[in-house]
């Protein structure tokens, strides 16, 4: 294997490559739509010398990606409950406060998803009759701004991130079409881990056929999936604005992706 930035075979790494970031409010997308829309910045992930000012890069392979969830469906506390017995109590609520909805029927305007749990995520506190704030999604002048999570405290619903790449830019912009869809994934609802390595694309050679083969039609070769990104490129992912999550607070509890790999 050589060792040195040059001269090497097409398959060959010079050295490991491992990058991770943390995704909360890196939302993308909205309303069916995977794009990164204006004013989005989802995270960045990997960096492939975006500045070209490095002499020691030249391009590498990702061949892993995995998103691990911050929480793990441990129980849900609330800082209030409206039930029966505390409807018309006065509450103040600060950005991350939760609300428990009990049942439906106690508010005077009908909370956006039923009975379950609400997050509150607008700026600035709010405060009033616990029945008269209005338990929305986006904020709005007329909404409040609420993430609701589930009707059950322990119950962890499904979230899809997005993966994009971008070449020799450190500033993408929207508009531009500078951010370009790699693939979505979803961590399944009660899944705490997901690995994308089934929606990554796949590599240029085949492999021997050996292993699963399933689906695979005649004469069709099996393949790797992996990533190529030449010096000057950028993966970044971010969380989409859909279901539950559709709110520009975006996955509050937050989730961790790791992309391994090697720098050829």
């Amino acid at each position: 294997m050589a060792t040195t930035n040059t001269n090497k075979q097409p398959m060959f790494v010079d050295r490991p490559l491992i990058e991770r970031t943390r995704i909360t409010n890196q939302v993308v997308g909205g309303a069916g739509n995977l794009n990164v829309l204006g004013g989005q910045n989802p995270a960045l992930l990997v960096d492939m010398d975006a500045t070209l000012s490095s002499d020691n890069n030249s391009g590498g392979i990702v061949d892993s990606i995995t998103i691990v969830r911050d929480n793990f469906g441990l129980a849900q506390t609330a800082d209030y409950v409206i039930n029966t017995t505390t409807t018309g109590e006065y509450i103040s609520l600060t950005s991350g406060q939760t609300v428990y909805i009990s049942e439906t029927g106690l508010t005077s305007t009908p909370a956006e998803e039923g009975v379950g749990y609400y997050t509150f995520t607008g700026t600035p506190d709010i405060e009033g009759l616990n029945t008269e704030i209005k338990y929305s999604g986006i904020a709005s002048q007329t909404t409040s701004g609420f993430a609701y999570s589930s009707a059950a405290s322990s119950a962890l619903p499904a979230v899809t991130f997005v993966c994009y790449h971008t070449r020799q830019t450190t500033v993408p912009i929207p508009a531009n079409g500078d951010y370009g869809i790699l693939f979505a994934k979803t961590i399944p609802a009660n899944e705490t881990f997901v690995d994308c390595s089934d929606v990554m694309p796949e590599m240029i050679v085949p492999v021997p056929e050996a292993g699963n083969t399933a689906g695979l039609g005649e004469a069709t070769p099996l393949k790797n999936r992996a990533i190529y990104l030449q010096r000057g490129d950028r993966l970044y992912l971010g969380v989409l604005q859909n279901g539950v999550y559709n709110t520009p607070s975006g996955y509050v509890p937050g989730a961790h992706a790791i992309a391994q790999g090697g720098y050829l």
